[in-house]
């Protein structure tokens, strides 16, 4: 049996390969999805910051797992409709590929001088570069899936996120009790996807993996008891695409 470093390892190989395909692949598989999906939930995410902040000035935010920054600039979007700001920005993942991606979307963005914005290639389970208490609002989109040691990650948001932090979980959860139209979607992401995926990136085995890693994750009641554990209190599940795609939300009490 693989050790966990040695799967994880695997995982984060895969990504930096399928890097330069990635946005588009997303696109195509959501059928242009994925975008709505992060805005709303970041909406609500920073409704519920404000709620238990009182404001949504001089904010903390880290996007863990943040890919090529889609999720990342989406948050800076959102705070700034919201006539919000930060005071820092931090965008982890483990793919170097991925990073080097992101620091060049960035770079294009309206926020390309924002000092504030900082990438680190770390893994979830260890955020050494973010001290305690110091986050407002934690986001993972899509990203907690392809975390080997899942439970260690959830501790390590709880011991960064501040009192009244929120966390924000973006994420293909497995469906006990799918119904017609949730058979139909998962469906889609197990027999069709995978093909899909392959036309736009030429990776088969990348996109094989995303139906599969679905089937083996946890269900959204399921990371909600994963969550009370660490201390973290659900307040909000919202679903998408006849609930094979959730966001949980959750807040540091």
């Amino acid at each position: 049996m693989a050790k966990p470093t040695d799967k994880q390892q695997q995982i984060i190989g895969m990504f930096d390969s399928i890097a330069k395909t990635y946005d588009t692949a997303n696109k195509v598989v959501s059928f242009k999805q994925d975008h709505k999906w992060r805005k709303e939930s970041v909406q609500e995410a920073l409704r519920h910051v404000y709620a238990f902040r009182g404001d949504l000035q001089g904010l903390s935010v880290a996007d863990i797992a943040c890919g090529t920054a889609d999720m990342l600039l989406c948050v800076l979007e959102r705070i700034a409709a919201c006539k919000g700001s930060v005071a820092s920005v931090c965008g982890i993942d483990p793919s170097a590929e991925m990073l080097r991606l992101a620091e060049q979307k960035i770079a294009a963005s309206p926020f390309n001088q924002n000092a504030r914005i900082r990438l680190d290639c770390l893994e979830a389970k260890n955020l050494r570069t973010l001290a305690d208490n110091s986050v407002d609002l934690l986001s993972i989109a899509y990203g907690l899936r392809n975390v080997v040691e899942r439970k260690e990650a959830l501790k390590e948001f709880t011991r960064v996120l501040k009192k009244g932090g929120v966390l924000l979980v973006l994420e293909f959860m497995r469906q006990d009790k799918k119904g017609i139209l949730g058979y139909l979607a998962h469906i889609y992401t197990s027999k069709i996807l995978p093909f899909v995926g392959m036309l736009v990136s030429w990776n088969y085995k990348a996109y094989a993996y995303l139906p599969k890693s679905i089937e083996r994750f946890i269900s959204a009641d399921e990371l909600e008891e994963e969550l009370s554990d660490v201390g973290l209190e659900v307040v909000q599940k919202s679903h998408y695409m006849y609930k094979s795609v959730s966001g949980i939300f959750a807040v540091k009490l």
